[in-house]
C-alpha cells in the first residue's frame, strides 16, 4: 500500500528536524513506496508500452497524492521526468526531493531489472515542476558534467 498523502506530509515534516537520519528515513520510504507502486503494475510491468507505463505511473502518484509526472525522452541514453508536487509535499521543502529521487529510482530499477540512476537537476520550489534525469550512472554523470545546457533551460 502506498502511504496516504497526509501520512507522507507528516513524515516529511518530521524528517525535516532529523538531519541525515531524516534523509535516510525518507530514502527508505521512497524505496518502499517505489516497490509498492511497481506491485500495482501487475506481473509484467516491463511488458507495458512506454506511453502506457508513464500514464499509469502518473495515475498511481496522483491517486496517492504525491503529485503528477510527465516524461520527456532525451538524447544520448537519458530522459527527463517533470514532477509537480502536491501541496502537502511542497510544504516540506527540499526534503521531498530525496523521497522522490529514491521512489523514481526504485520504480525504474525494478521495472528495468537493473540499476537505473536518477538525479534531481532542478527543483521547482512548488510553483514549477522538479526535473529528474534518469539513465545509467555513467550517462547521468556525463550529462551532469556537461552542465546546464544539457539539464536545464529552454529545451524542457
Amino acid at each position: 500500500m502506498i502511504l496516504p498523502r497526509s501520512v507522507l506530509a507528516g513524515l516529511f515534516h518530521r524528517c525535516a528536524s532529523l538531519g541525515d537520519a531524516g534523509i535516510a528515513a525518507l530514502n527508505e520510504a521512497g524505496d518502499r513506496t517505489g516497490a509498492e507502486a511497481v506491485a500495482l503494475f501487475g506481473d509484467s510491468p516491463d511488458a507495458l508500452p512506454a506511453a502506457e507505463f508513464w500514464v499509469f505511473l502518473d495515475e498511481i502518484l496522483r491517486k496517492a497524492g504525491l503529485g503528477s509526472i510527465s516524461f520527456k525522452p532525451g538524447g544520448g541514453g537519458f530522459a527527463a521526468i517533470a514532477w509537480r508536487d502536491s501541496a502537502e509535499a511542497t510544504a516540506s521543502g527540499d526534503l521531498r526531493c530525496h523521497f522522490a529521487t529514491v521512489l523514481l529510482r526504485s520504480v525504474l530499477s525494478r521495472v528495468a531489472g537493473r540499476a537505473v540512476e536518477v538525479a534531481a537537476v532542478q527543483c521547482g520550489g512548488g510553483t514549477e515542476p522538479c526535473w529528474y534525469l534518469f539513465g545509467s550512472a555513467e550517462t547521468i554523470q556525463r550529462v551532469l558534467a556537461d552542465g546546464p545546457s544539457r539539464t536545464g533551460g529552454q529545451e524542457r
